[in-house]
């Protein structure tokens, strides 16, 4: 029988701790939002613990806010009645100031760097929840209390090679693993409509991540955002 001490018990959780400390994708959304199944796991987490609009507006935002002025000026209406109009089912919070401008002047109508200006305003006002949706989610994890951690340990310790490089092996985790997130949607979100509205958008950020949605790759599920190329 082992005997195991107090400073032995502080020897493994400080292991255990550096374990997680090399996974550095969770350190800010910025570096998260390139990596497809880190994300989603941590989309996943959100959409169970949270509303997730907040996180995929982010997301989206910072897409149409680097669009040409020609797709700003097309695409932006749809940005508009997914995030932003008031009865849109992803409806985020916004500057006052943004949401008297709204109220006051069709979205089609402002010049596309008002609207790329103001796709960045709502983003940056999305920026205090989801990083306390990330806080949330590491210190969840590191209390081993988040899902997939086997996909995210899948991609961490691949050793890229040539015909299976580290980009491959992540978008193929990352398309199983939306693959299930849509095949049980619905008991993420019992509601129908917000569900579809709610996998739309990851499937779409997905898809901008070059990332196939193999379940729902439908006109129905790209619907609403057509920025995605």
């Amino acid at each position: 029988m082992s005997i195991i001490g107090a400073e032995d018990e502080d020897f493994e959780n400080d292991l255990a701790d550096s374990a997680d400390d090399k996974c550095q994708h969770f350190d800010s959304i910025d570096v998260l939002k390139k990596r497809p199944t880190h994300l989603l796991v941590f989309m996943q987490h959100v959409i169970l613990q949270f509303d997730p609009a907040p996180l995929l507006c982010y997301l989206h935002a910072d897409i149409v806010k680097n669009l040409n002025a020609r797709d700003t000026k097309k695409q932006f209406p749809e940005f508009y009645n997914n995030f932003l109009e008031k009865g849109a089912i992803l409806r985020v919070s916004m500057p006052s100031s943004l949401a008297f401008e709204l109220d006051r002047t069709r979205p089609e109508l402002l010049s596309d760097d008002t609207q790329r200006r103001y796709a960045a305003d709502v983003q940056k006002f999305q920026t205090a929840e989801v990083a306390k949706q990330l806080e949330d989610f590491k210190q969840k994890r590191m209390m081993g209390m988040t899902l997939c951690e086997e996909q995210v340990m899948d991609v961490e310790n691949h050793y890229p090679t040539d015909r299976v490089p580290l980009e491959m092996k992540e978008k193929s985790v990352a398309e199983n693993l939306l693959e299930k997130m849509y095949d049980s949607q619905l008991t993420f979100v019992p509601d129908e409509d917000k569900c579809q509205a709610i996998f739309s958008a990851v499937a779409a950020y997905m898809k901008h991540l070059e990332v196939k949605n193999r379940a729902g790759d439908s006109k129905k599920s790209k619907r609403g955002f057509p920025w995605i190329k």
